[in-house]
């Protein structure tokens, strides 16, 4: 009789030790969602751009863009980095010595694109950013996990020159699902502190 409780207590154990695994392998990959998605930071000569692919809600592969970083000591830290990334599963690695600038770059790039892996929540989330005029605050709604609408609410930009970027850079937003879109001709600054600040909204705790 005791060695019927004694096994029973083993199995029930080892049943509790599987689901853990098993609930820990699901809850890091359930966040994030495959599919391919961009991010960029900027780096020593300029940004730096990556393609972040997720495949079965793991981090499968990382392409970096053309770049302007100096390629004798950018590109073989870009690798190492690359390297450590798919290997760790994580963004948040150690940058390589002697290559600092490109090394938090290209963390920061992948961690962006890997926040656009984990989709939006459902909400109504606020936002600002520096303009061209002082601050610009953005109200971004999210509804069955997509961006549904960007309102700018307050602003201080010159209205001749922002008034496009007001109007076509949340509707672009929308459009793409993506806070980084294409800059309006003339109104650089404002559609760049839209972005910002939908971002802002997005992902600011």
């Amino acid at each position: 009789m005791q060695m019927r409780r004694n096994i029973s207590l083993v199995l029930f154990i080892a049943l509790l030790v599987v689901t853990g695994v098993v609930w820990s392998m699901g809850s890091s990959e359930a966040g994030l969602k495959d599919g391919v998605y961009f991010g960029s930071a900027q780096g020593f000569g300029g940004q730096v751009e990556v393609d972040v692919t997720i495949s079965g809600g793991k981090l499968a592969k990382i392409e970096v863009r053309p770049h302007l970083e100096t390629p004798g000591i950018a590109d073989p830290a870009i690798a190492t980095l690359v390297e450590q990334m798919l290997s760790a599963q994580d963004a948040n690695v150690d940058v390589v010595s002697g290559a600092t600038y490109t090394s938090k770059a290209l963390i920061a790039a992948v961690q962006q694109a890997l926040r656009k892996a984990e989709g939006f929540k459902d909400g109504v989330y606020t936002g600002s950013a520096q303009g061209f005029g002082g601050t610009l605050t953005v109200e971004v709604t999210v509804a069955g996990g997509a961006i549904a609408k960007v309102a700018v609410l307050e602003n201080s930009e010159t209205p001749f020159i922002a008034e496009q970027a007001l109007k076509e850079v949340p509707e672009a937003i929308v459009a793409q699902q993506s806070w980084e879109v294409e800059a309006v001709s003339g109104a650089t600054v404002t559609s760049k502190a839209i972005m910002a600040a939908v971002e802002a909204a997005l992902f600011t705790e």
